[in-house]
C-alpha cells in the first residue's frame, strides 16, 4: 500500500494522514500572508520567530533585529528570501511522499500580492495542477461582507473547494447575521468552512473571537454547511466537545498543537482524547499548519500515532475522517473492522 491510498488502514512505517490545514506559497505569497498576519496580530511573528526561522532557514538574528526595529517589511522579506520564487509540483509531491501525507488541503489567503492579485488565485491554480493529491480553499476576510461573498464566489469559480475564516484578524464576530450571505453562500454551493477556534494572539482582540460558541450559532443557522473547527478550539475543549457532537456538520481539526503535548496531564485536551474514542470518533482530524511547527508532519503523524487510540480510532483521526468530509473515500468504507470494538465516550 502506498501513500497515495487515501482510504486503507496501514500501521507504522507506513502511516500516513491527510493534512486538513496545509499552507503551500510562493515567496511572494509567503510575503503578503507574513505582512497580513503581522499587521494584524504581530505577536505571532514574535512567537514563533524561531520556529519560522527554523522552518524557512533564515537567519533569526536578522529577522528579529528588523522586527525589533519595527521594519516589518524588511524582517518579512528576510524571512521568506530563501523559499522558491516559483513552485514545483513534482517537488512538492515528492516532499508529501516523505513526510507521509497522502493528501492536502491548501489554504488560501485573502491577502493581496504587489501586482494586485490575491494569492488566493495563486494556491487555486497549484493545487489544480495535482487535483488527486491537493485541493484548495479560499482565504476570506469578513471585514468587509460583500467583498468576502464575491470573492467566495470568484474563488468557487476557480477551482477552490471550501473557505477559510478568521475572525480574530478581521475583527469581526462571525456569527453576527452580516455574515449570513456568506455562510449561505458556502452552504449552497457544498464549500465547508474552516473557521479558526480557540486561542490566538492578538492582544487587541477578544480572545472570545475565536470562542466555539460562534461554531453553535453559524451551525444552528446554516445546518447544511460542513465546518472545520481549525486549531480545535483550545482551551475551551469541553464547549468545543458539545458543539461539535450537537452539530453533525461540526468538525474539529487540531493543526498548529503537538500531538505529544496533548497527552500530557493537565494539557486541557483530555476532553478530546476521550470523546475522540467514542462520540466524535469520526468528527475529529490531523492539520500541520505547516509553519507553525519545527519538526516534520511525519514526526506529528507518529505523535497521533503514539496516543494510544488504537489503530481503528487512530486510522480515522489522522485520515479516515478527512477522507469522508472531502468526498475522497469514493463510497468505500474507511473504517476498520475493529471499528465496532472501538468504546464510546
Amino acid at each position: 500500500m502506498t501513500v497515495h491510498d487515501l482510504t486503507g488502514t496501514d500501521s507504522a512505517p507506513g502511516l500516513s494522514a491527510i493534512d486538513m490545514c496545509a499552507l503551500v506559497y510562493d515567496r511572494e505569497s509567503w510575503g503578503a500572508y507574513f505582512r497580513d498576519l503581522g499587521g494584524q496580530a504581530p505577536a505571532y511573528l514574535r512567537a514563533f520567530g524561531r520556529h519560522l526561522a527554523t522552518v524557512f532557514g533564515t537567519d533569526f538574528a536578522v529577522y528579529r533585529r528588523h522586527l525589533d526595529a519595527g521594519d516589518l517589511d524588511t524582517a518579512v522579506d528576510v524571512l521568506v528570501s530563501r523559499r522558491p520564487a516559483h513552485l514545483d509540483v513534482a517537488a512538492h509531491l515528492r516532499a508529501m511522499d516523505e513526510e507521509g501525507i497522502a493528501y492536502q488541503v491548501l489554504m488560501g489567503s485573502s491577502a493581496r500580492l504587489p501586482d494586485g492579485t490575491g494569492v488566493n488565485a495563486r494556491v487555486a491554480a497549484f493545487a489544480a495542477r495535482a487535483p488527486d493529491r491537493m485541493q484548495a480553499w479560499a482565504g476570506l476576510n469578513l471585514s468587509d461582507p460583500h467583498a468576502a461573498l464575491e470573492e467566495l464566489e470568484r474563488c468557487h469559480a476557480l477551482g477552490m473547494r471550501g473557505a477559510t475564516v478568521i475572525a480574530f484578524r478581521d475583527g469581526v464576530e462571525a456569527e453576527d447575521q452580516r455574515f449570513d450571505a456568506v455562510f449561505g453562500a458556502a452552504e449552497r454551493l457544498g464549500m465547508p468552512v474552516w473557521l479558526h477556534t480557540g486561542h490566538h494572539l492578538c492582544t487587541s482582540r477578544p480572545n472570545e473571537l475565536s470562542h466555539p460558541r460562534i461554531i453553535d450559532v453559524i451551525a444552528g443557522r446554516h445546518p447544511g454547511l460542513k465546518i472545520v473547527a481549525g486549531h480545535g478550539g483550545w482551551p475551551w475543549m469541553p464547549e468545543m466537545i458539545s458543539v461539535a457532537q450537537r452539530h453533525p456538520n461540526v468538525f474539529v481539526e487540531f493543526s498548529t498543537h503537538r500531538p505529544s503535548l496533548m497527552a500530557r496531564p493537565g494539557s486541557g485536551w483530555e476532553p478530546l482524547l476521550l470523546y475522540g474514542r467514542g462520540t466524535l470518533r469520526r468528527k475529529v482530524m490531523f492539520g500541520t499548519a505547516t509553519w507553525v511547527h519545527s519538526v516534520s508532519a511525519r514526526t506529528l503523524i507518529q505523535e497521533v500515532a503514539d496516543l494510544g487510540l488504537g489503530p481503528a480510532v487512530t486510522h480515522d483521526w489522522l485520515r479516515g475522517n478527512a477522507a469522508r468530509l472531502l468526498g475522497l473515500d469514493a463510497g468505500r468504507s474507511t473504517t476498520p473492522d475493529t471499528a465496532a470494538r472501538t468504546p464510546t465516550g
